[in-house]
């Protein structure tokens, strides 16, 4: 195994010990669908994990392309870019997810806030806000306007914890986020 795939995967390891410990699983508890939910959940599988944010599902025959709605992952390239697309492989990568669709970006990608359930018996987690929690995300604030004040609050509250707990890529030295980054290239 290469040295930067061990570091990948002991810094995987260790964020979900945190989270584990700051986050008991009675404190995530999502229960979907939500009161505030703008459409009926979907449920797809996830077949393929292309960056942070954005992922191809399956239902049926066909395939779609998602887009995680109102975070920003780290692009290939970045810093922090493989090890946040790691982070979502892990939470999802070939699971049965279920969807709550938000319209469609600019480039044809379906948005959609992502929930998670291992069995019938456990929690839901919102997949979206996990990954802002492990310090793997940004808040998109400029795209979150159609979300419910609640659900933005509990973003920014995410976001923040992380950033004061120097949770994942906030720990590296002046993260840059993936919007200027973008326009850097």
């Amino acid at each position: 195994m290469e040295a930067g795939a061990l570091i990948l995967v002991i810094a995987i390891v260790a964020l979900a010990i945190i989270a584990r410990f700051l986050f008991p699983r009675s404190s995530v508890r999502v229960v979907p669908p939500p009161e505030d939910a703008e459409s009926e959940l979907q449920r797809v599988k996830v077949r393929h994990i292309i960056d942070g944010d954005t992922v191809i599902v399956s239902r049926s025959w066909s395939q779609t392309r998602i887009r995680l709605d109102a975070i920003d992952c780290p692009e290939d390239g970045q810093d922090w870019g493989d090890i946040s697309k790691a982070g979502l492989i892990k939470l999802i990568g070939g699971r049965y997810v279920y969807l709550e669709t938000h319209g469609v970006d600019r480039h044809g990608r379906t948005l959609a806030t992502v929930y998670l359930q291992q069995d019938t018996d456990s929690e839901w987690i919102n997949v979206n806000e996990r990954m802002v929690m492990l310090g793997h995300a940004w808040v998109a604030r400029k795209y979150y306007g159609h979300l419910p004040k609640p659900r933005q609050h509990q973003l920014n509250r995410l976001e923040k914890w992380a950033r004061s707990k120097r949770v994942g890529l906030w720990r590296t030295e002046n993260p840059i986020p993936p919007w200027q980054w973008r326009n850097q290239a």
